[in-house]
């Protein structure tokens, strides 16, 4: 009888805990497997045994990650000690570098294994350097085109599997997106608005009042307006319904946990610049995307002198504008509101978006992301046998 081969995924980040929970559904779909690994609410739904939950792992900028540093130093000791004592048959880091990419550092010389990087750290980047990734691991599976081959330039094995979003998130059919809309006790008559600020406290307390400011605005200006509030699954409700008290709209949000069904249902989206704006850009959802820092992260950025052309994935997949940016002081309700309602108010140039939008999505490759990654991970370690 063949051994069930076991596989250790680390995820420390909510959206690397959504993608390695869709790989372990994929892994169980093919062959009989047992996962283990660090990772979040989702991995263990999806059936692997945590040895961390990595909630509240990542922080953003300098600053907040140091604050994390001592406590993840003593959990990558751990989690080294618990590998080398109990090696998997593949090991499996999903994103999340700062810690994944000095965990196979740590292991590597000791580590009786094959190592798959999924999603590697500055995938985004048409300009990354991925030099420090060679010699670590064995294989990376890459969302990006772009990056798989300055992958294979640096001389790392690499696949460019296309973006798991595409196995979450399509676009809506007519009929399919109204059904959605009357599941919310709405109509094809509302204008609906998304508001996404983010899965991070960091980010809620930044973005959600610019947010809830603008969507009031635009509320008091396009008659029957309704605003869906995502809610991350490591959010308080009362914490939202608090701040949507605060700017008079209890009787015009609702809020709906996650991104997939408020993308696919609303006009228009207001999203955190980050992994939502690719989920937003899969539906075919126009967006303004925002961004605001606190003033020790606007401090960091000048100190750093950090400049990209776009901090919105669908621009930077684009290489272009395809949506609106609007940082920091220009992240402000009053703007966010002006340039949402200019869009609600030119069909022409939301049409336009949306067909940018497709291109986007093709951009991402094709749906079966998941299924790719489980069929590259089982043959590493030697079982192409599927049941």
């Amino acid at each position: 009888m063949q051994k069930v081969p076991e596989i250790f995924v680390v995820a420390g980040e909510p959206s690397a805990d959504r993608h390695a929970a869709l790989l372990g559904e994929a892994l169980r779909r093919s062959t009989d497997v047992s996962l283990r690994g660090i990772g979040q609410s989702r991995m263990s739904a999806a059936g692997y045994e945590l040895l961390f939950d990595s909630s509240g792992w990542s922080g953003i900028g300098v600053v907040e990650s140091l604050r994390r540093v001592p406590k993840l130093l003593g959990n990558m000791r751990t989690a080294a000690r618990h590998l080398l004592s109990r090696p998997p048959d593949l090991l499996v880091l999903v994103d999340f570098g700062a810690f994944n990419v000095r965990l196979a550092r740590r292991l590597r010389p000791q580590l009786d294994c094959p190592i798959l990087y999924y999603f590697q750290p500055g995938s985004w980047s048409r300009r990354a350097d991925y030099t420090r990734l060679s010699g670590l691991v064995d294989h990376v599976a890459s969302p990006f085109s772009w990056s798989t081959e300055l992958l294979q330039r640096a001389g790392i094995e690499a696949t460019w599997v296309g973006h798991p979003v595409l196995d979450r998130i399509a676009p809506p059919g007519a009929r399919e997106r109204s059904e959605l809309r009357s599941s919310f006790g709405l109509n094809d008559d509302n204008t609906i608005i998304g508001l996404l600020p983010g899965s991070r406290a960091t980010e809620l307390r930044c973005n959600g009042p610019q947010m809830l400011a603008a969507a009031a605005t635009i509320c008091s200006r396009i008659p029957n307006t309704h605003i869906l509030l995502s809610v991350a699954s490591n959010q308080a409700e009362g914490r939202l319904r608090e701040m949507v008290r605060r700017a008079g709209l209890q009787e015009r949000v609702t809020l709906v946990p996650g991104v997939a069904k408020i993308a696919r249902a609303a006009d228009l989206a207001i999203v955190s610049s980050g992994t939502a704006t690719l989920e937003v850009a899969a539906a075919i959802c126009p967006m303004i995307v925002v961004y605001v820092g606190t003033s020790l992260m606007s401090l960091e950025k000048r100190i750093r002198r950090f400049s990209i052309p776009h901090i919105g994935m669908p621009n930077i997949v684009a290489g272009e504008e395809v949506v609106p940016e609007l940082v920091d002081r220009d992240a402000r309700g009053p703007t966010i509101a002006r340039v949402a309602i200019d869009l609600l108010t030119d069909d022409a140039a939301i049409e336009t978006m949306r067909e940018r939008l497709l291109q986007v999505r093709e951009e991402l490759g094709t749906p079966g992301v998941s299924d790719r990654v489980a069929a590259l991970a089982l043959d590493m370690i030697g079982k192409v046998e599927v049941r």
